[in-house]
C-alpha cells in the first residue's frame, strides 16, 4: 500500500483511516464486544494509517483510547504512542500518553516518569509533569494518579465519543477512589479489612455503594481492593447478558 500510495500517502492515509474511524463507530459506539480478529485488524489499519501518514494525529488518539481500556491491547497501543512520540517532536501529549500508559496498565511506574520528564521538556507541557513524575517514583495512589491523567486527556480530546468515553471512565475511577478510602477507614478501625461492601455500610463507614456507570457493581476482592464487574467497558456488561442468556436457552 505505502509504495502505491507514494505522493498520495496522506490522501490514502485519510481514507483508511475514516474506515477504521466507522469500526468505531459501528460496533464499539453500538456497546457491541468486539472480538480478537476485529481488534488485530484495527490495530493493523491504523498501524498502516500512522505509517503512511505519522504526523497524523487523529489516528493515535483512536487507537490508544481503544487499545488500551477495551481491547487490553497495551504493547500494540504502545506501539502507535512510540510512533506518534518519533513522529511528532514537538507534541508533548503523545509521550505524556505513552507515561500514563507504562504505569497505569503495565504497572511500569520509573519508565512512564521517564516518559512524563520526556514530556516536560517539549514547548507547551503541564508545568505539573515533573511533580507528577516524582508521585509516579513514591506514591502508591494509584486511582487518584489515574484520574489526574484521564482528566487531562479528556480536557484535551476532540472526538465526541472519545471524549465521552473518558468521563465515564473519570467518574468510574472517583466512586472507587472513594471506596478505596473507605475501605482504609475500615482498616484503621478495625484492624482488617472489610470481606465486603455490606460490612462497611453496617458499621457505617460508607452510607451507600455508589453506582457503576458501565452497570456493574463495585465489590472488594480478597486482596481488599475495589474493583467492578464491569471492569470499566460496557462491552463486559453485554457479554455477561449474552452469556446469561445463553445458559437460559
Amino acid at each position: 500500500v505505502k509504495l502505491m500510495a507514494m505522493e498520495y500517502r496522506s490522501i490514502v492515509a485519510d481514507f483508511l483511516f475514516v474506515r477504521v474511524s466507522q469500526f468505531y463507530g459501528g460496533k464499539v459506539g453500538e456497546k457491541k464486544s468486539p472480538v480478537k480478529e476485529d481488534w488485530q485488524w484495527f490495530y493493523r489499519n491504523l498501524d498502516l494509517v500512522t505509517e503512511l501518514d505519522p504526523w497524523f494525529q487523529d489516528p493515535y488518539y483512536l487507537g490508544n483510547g481503544m487499545l488500551t481500556w477495551d481491547a487490553k491491547m497495551y504493547k500494540e497501543a504502545n506501539v502507535l504512542l512510540k510512533k506518534a512520540t518519533d513522529a511528532r517532536t514537538w507534541d508533548w501529549w503523545f509521550p505524556f500518553m505513552l507515561g500514563f500508559n507504562k504505569f497505569f496498565f503495565l504497572g511500569e511506574n520509573k519508565e512512564g516518569a521517564e516518559y512524563l520528564l520526556k514530556a516536560y521538556e517539549r514547548p507547551g507541557a503541564w508545568t505539573i509533569l515533573p511533580s507528577l513524575a516524582a508521585r509516579l517514583y513514591h506514591d502508591d495512589r494509584k486511582t487518584d494518579n489515574a484520574i489526574t491523567f484521564l482528566t487531562g486527556f479528556w480536557k484535551n480530546e476532540k472526538d465526541e465519543k472519545v471524549k465521552k468515553a473518558y468521563a465515564v471512565r473519570i467518574e468510574a475511577l472517583k466512586k472507587i477512589s472513594i471506596l478505596e478510602k473507605a475501605v482504609v477507614r475500615f482498616k484503621l478501625k478495625f484492624g482488617r479489612l472489610p470481606e465486603n461492601m455490606d460490612k462497611m455500610l453496617i458499621y457505617g463507614i460508607i452510607k451507600g455503594v455508589p453506582k457503576d456507570p458501565y452497570g456493574g457493581r463495585f465489590y472488594i476482592d480478597e486482596r481488599g481492593a475495589v474493583r467492578t464487574t464491569s471492569k470499566l467497558a460496557f462491552a463486559t456488561i453485554e457479554r455477561q447478558k449474552k452469556e446469561a442468556l445463553q445458559k437460559q436457552k
